[in-house]
Formats: C-alpha cells, structure tokens, sequence
C-alpha cells in the first residue's frame, strides 16, 4: 500500500461498502496512508471501521464535488485525539506481547519468551499506575461511572496478582514452559476481557466527561499520562 494511494470505492453498493473498506484497510500500517473515495458519507464507516479494526486508524474527511474522501492513516502517525488514544495504544502493545510470549512458550522455548514477560511486566504495571494514579482522581466516578471503576480497579488488582505468579513461575530455576504457558495463557483472558469493558464501558462515560474539562486539563492530563507511557523506553 503506497503512501496516499487513492481507492475508488465510488462504485460500490452501500450494503458492501464497508466490507470493501474494511479489506482495503485491514493491513495499514504506521507509515502507510491511503485515501478512501467514496459516494456515501464515511463518518459513521470509520467508526465502525476504528472499532473492527482495533482503534488503529486516525482518518480526515473532505467532501470531493458529489461524494468523499477519507485520508487514512496508522494512529501510531497521528497525534492523540484524546487522553484515550495513548491508553488505547498501549492496550494493544500489551496485547501482542503477551501474545509473542505465549507463541514462544507454546514452542517450549522459555529463553524466548522470558524478556517478553518481563517487558509486558513492565508495561502492564505501568498502565495500571497511569490509571489508577492518573484517571482515577482526574475523572472520578463522573457520568455514572462509579460501577464501572470499581469494576476497573478489582479487575487491575487481580491482573497484578496473576503477574506476580507468572514472574515466581520464571524466577524459578526449572522455569516450566507449560506452567507458564497456562499461567500466561489465563493471564491473557483475564487482560481481554478487562480492556473489552474498560474500552466499551469505561472510556465512553469517561469521554462524556472529558468533553466537560477545559481544554487547558484535557492538554495537561493527555501530556502527563504520554509521557508516563514513554517512560523507560529510552534504554
């Protein structure tokens, strides 16, 4: 896929445009951008997309004489929208760590897969400081959110808990790949269904209200929890 390559999805039929869509962009990657022509308006498709997608896509629309045009690009290309961006960014990191972890333990191969424990051990106790520490006392229990952030913060205890038996695990001198394959592979059900509810529960009355802040907070929290994700990754 070339840098603002042009798809003509003018022609498609509304009840296969998103399909098309969705293949077109599927395998964008950062550095990569692509722009969309389409004769329906894309708003609601690229949210839709977004959501298929995995929030990896940042997206313009213009309209272009009797339809539009929808410049696509890698959200790792784009500045932040929002304070959730860089927490939706690091979701997926996480996500394929674990997941590169659980392929090398699955080969028996434990000196593989014990850096990447250790990294997404860093990231994942990292993230839960950034919102706990961070989200919690900015936003509070706004918008009916009480629930859904008590939900949150049982949920980090109990991902922090199972952490610690998988690092016991690869401290251990046998370093079983299969225990620490189950363990990891727990670990890794437990994180989906955690950031599935956070993003499709949480995060939306969050944003709600995040609308209400000025934008002199929304600047301040989304440059404090960026910077709190960054860092440590210079070494």
């Amino acid at each position: 896929m070339g840098e603002d390559e042009i798809v003509d999805l003018t022609g498609e039929p509304a009840s296969r445009l998103q399909s098309a869509a969705f293949y077109t962009l599927k395998g964008l990657a950062p550095g990569q951008s692509v722009v969309l022509a389409t004769a329906q308006e894309p708003t609601l498709m690229m949210q839709s997309l977004d959501s298929q997608l995995g929030h990896k896509l940042a997206w313009a629309i213009t309209e272009a004489g009797a339809g539009w045009r929808v410049m696509v690009r890698h959200r790792a290309d784009a500045p932040a929208r929002d304070v959730f961006d860089p927490l939706l960014a690091d979701h997926r990191r996480m996500d394929g760590l674990l997941a590169q972890a659980l392929r090398a333990l699955n080969d028996a191969d434990v000196a593989a897969a014990a850096p990447l424990i250790v990294r997404f051990s860093a990231l994942i106790t990292r993230h839960v400081n950034v919102e706990n520490e961070m989200l919690v006392p900015f936003f509070g229990i706004a918008g009916g959110s009480a629930e859904a952030v008590a939900t949150m913060l049982r949920e980090h205890d109990e991902i922090l808990a199972q952490l610690v038996a998988i690092e016991d695990c690869l401290l251990e001198a046998t370093g079983d790949a299969g225990e620490l394959s189950a363990f990891c592979a727990i670990l890794s059900g437990t994180l989906a269904k955690h950031e599935h509810r956070e993003e499709g529960n949480l995060f939306p009355l969050w944003r709600a209200a995040w609308a209400r802040k000025s934008a002199a907070e929304r600047e301040e929290l989304t440059r404090r929890v960026e910077a709190a994700l960054k860092r440590g990754d210079e070494g």
